[in-house]
């Protein structure tokens, strides 16, 4: 059964920071950040004090630890009653974020067992999903101040970098995976296995829009002795394929040259999960991504074909992490966009086949998913 691997960094899902033009959208933005503020608090207290033994505990632990649990509640309440007036897939990410909250409230409330580190890991990568979609220069003050009461060295790479991004430091995040990726006590092989360099073309081109940094970052690793072969040519093809495509990531979010993208993107391996095709992928993502946010609320064909588009390459190049369920969201806003238009069978067959709420896989789902209803969603497409 194929699995997706569990990623730090993720791409394509909705932005909890994107920019509206309406005074409204900005507006609730300024609600969204401040939701996100508090959250981010609530986890700065509660990620360190997650891996302390029980013995450590205080009675005035005890006191504020309740009230940083009883803030991530209501705050994780306010972001689901926000993204009501948001699109398709940010509601699934929301409702996904407030399950994740009720789980990090049991743990702590259950004296530091040891999945309480892990779930708020898992929170941290909803913001990771939502941080890691749209281009930006953000690097918040609020973040560093968070990130300054933690001890970055009780972190691996990986994790320190996903706690950076959903802090919204993007540059501080792409120096922690440079590192990683030209270390010599790192292998190369395993490094690519575990996604790392996607990974950082995620940051560098969909949120930086940097496709110098990235070359010269691939430069780098490609002169890595372990490096072997199969590796070294695809680094080759990926800096071809950058050096005709960085100025597209500039270019407005049109959704016909996102599709010219994508559907090149099909031939450029005959491998299932090929790697070849992630240059092309994750620019029309990111074109793809842009277009849908330019048209809040807008339903339609054309929404679903972005939306499908997003799904596929998440599917296919960009491994979406298993606690968030970014994939799964993304064929269900195709499907709700144009329940009747054509990738609807097909987003439907795929979400059965690939898809998975924690440890359900969907097709097994009924009426036991909180998240995907996938009941509703076959009658959207069968009726």
């Amino acid at each position: 059964m194929l699995r997706r691997l569990h990623r730090p960094l993720i791409i394509v899902v909705a932005s909890l920071l994107g920019a509206g033009n309406a005074s409204a959208a900005e507006a609730g933005d300024v609600a969204t950040r401040e939701v996100m503020h508090k959250v981010f608090d609530a986890i700065a207290y509660l990620l360190p004090l997650s891996v302390r033994d029980a013995e450590q505990a205080s009675s005035w632990d005890r006191e504020l630890i309740d009230t940083k649990l009883a803030t991530l509640g209501e705050a994780s309440g306010a972001l689901v009653a926000h993204a009501k007036v948001k699109d398709e897939e940010f509601r699934y990410i929301a409702r996904s974020f407030d399950e994740t909250t009720r789980e990090i409230v049991g743990s702590f409330r259950e004296t530091w067992p040891s999945y309480a580190y892990f779930s708020l890991m898992e929170l941290t990568q909803h913001c990771v999903a939502c941080h890691s979609r749209l281009p930006s220069d953000t690097q918040a003050a609020f973040g560093q101040r968070l990130m300054s009461r933690m001890d970055t060295a009780d972190f691996d790479p990986s994790e320190l970098s996903q706690l950076y991004v959903a802090t919204r430091q993007f540059d501080a995040a792409e120096k922690v995976l440079e590192r990683k990726l030209l270390s010599p006590q790192e292998d190369a092989i395993d490094l690519d296995n575990a996604g790392v360099l996607l990974d950082y073309l995620d940051l560098a081109l969909v949120v930086r829009h940097d496709s110098a940094r990235a070359q010269a970052l691939l430069t780098k690793f490609a002169a890595r002795p372990d490096v072997p072969h199969y590796l070294a040519d695809r680094i080759e093809a990926w800096q071809q394929s950058l050096a005709s495509l960085a100025p597209v990531l500039k270019d407005a979010p049109v959704l016909a040259r996102a599709r010219e993208l994508f559907e090149t993107a099909d031939t450029l391996t005959r491998a299932p999960r090929g790697r070849e095709r992630a240059i092309h992928d994750l620019i029309a993502a990111s074109l793809a991504q842009r277009y849908i946010a330019s048209r809040p609320g807008a339903t339609g064909e054309d929404i679903a074909d972005a939306y499908y588009m997003l799904g596929i390459i998440a599917l296919r190049t960009t491994e979406p992490k298993y606690s968030v369920p970014e994939m799964e969201g993304l064929f269900a806003a195709a499907i709700r966009a144009a329940p009747k238009g054509p990738h609807a069978r097909e987003s439907y067959d795929l979400l059965e086949e690939f898809g998975y709420w924690r440890d359900l896989h969907l097709a097994r789902a009924g009426d036991d998913s909180s998240i995907i209803d996938m009941n509703a969603l076959r009658k959207l497409v069968t009726e």
